[in-house]
């Protein structure tokens, strides 16, 4: 009888600890294994369309990355192509040579699958702030503290999109990035929240610990 009594309370205990052997988000498929903690930094460089004109932005990413999943960070860009308009200058002239600044900076959050394969795929959600300006004025005027600013607004940023990236070492992942940034909240009245909003393609390449 206690034979049976114990091989009983043996066969509960090992279904029971079966059982207990479920996927987690932050779990990977050994359950022996323990959480990794990674992490990357990378400098961004993009084209982009603003208001139908294709233009460069260049900045930088870096996040915490937890089992080569999930990775949360901060981003921030500028454009840097002197985006040039027809608009109104507000004195006069509806006609007038404009140019627009924009840049922005926040939180990223980028989903990531199959890493140990040489080419996988992420999915990053941008989530930002910043500020876009008009001026009668160039970049390169307004850089040397000549600044004719005709108008300015702060903006919200959701960038969804989508990665290529691409194993070259352990610690550096080139990346080809396509997305769309949604621009929310301004106030110009020389463009508008579409006129903001485009596509863009970029490439970050990636350092850290992958």
């Amino acid at each position: 009888m206690k034979k049976i009594a114990i091989i009983i309370i043996a066969t509960v205990i090992s279904i029971s600890s079966y059982a207990q052997e479920i996927n987690t988000l932050f779990s990977t498929k050994d359950s022996a294994s323990t959480t990794t903690i990674g992490g990357y930094g990378a400098p961004i460089i993009r084209a982009s369309q603003i208001n139908g004109i294709i233009g460069a932005a260049i900045g930088g990413k870096g996040g915490l990355t937890i089992n080569n999943k999930i990775t949360i960070g901060g981003i921030g860009y500028g454009h840097v192509t002197d985006y040039a308009f027809k608009g109104n200058n507000f004195a006069g002239n509806e006609n007038a040579d404009l140019h627009l600044g924009m840049g922005a900076g926040g939180l990223f959050f980028e989903y990531t699958i199959g890493m140990k394969n040489a080419v996988h795929f992420s999915i990053p959600l941008n989530i930002m702030a910043g500020g876009v300006f008009t001026s009668d004025k160039t970049l390169d005027d307004i850089n040397d503290d000549i600044d004719e600013t005709i108008e300015n607004s702060g903006i919200f940023i959701l960038e969804p999109g989508i990665n290529i990236e691409f194993n070259f070492t352990k610690n550096f992942v080139p990346t080809l990035n396509f997305g769309y940034r949604h621009v929310m909240g301004s106030s110009l009245i020389n463009l508008s929240d579409k006129d903001l909003s485009g596509f863009h393609v970029g490439l970050e390449l990636k350092f850290g610990k992958f």
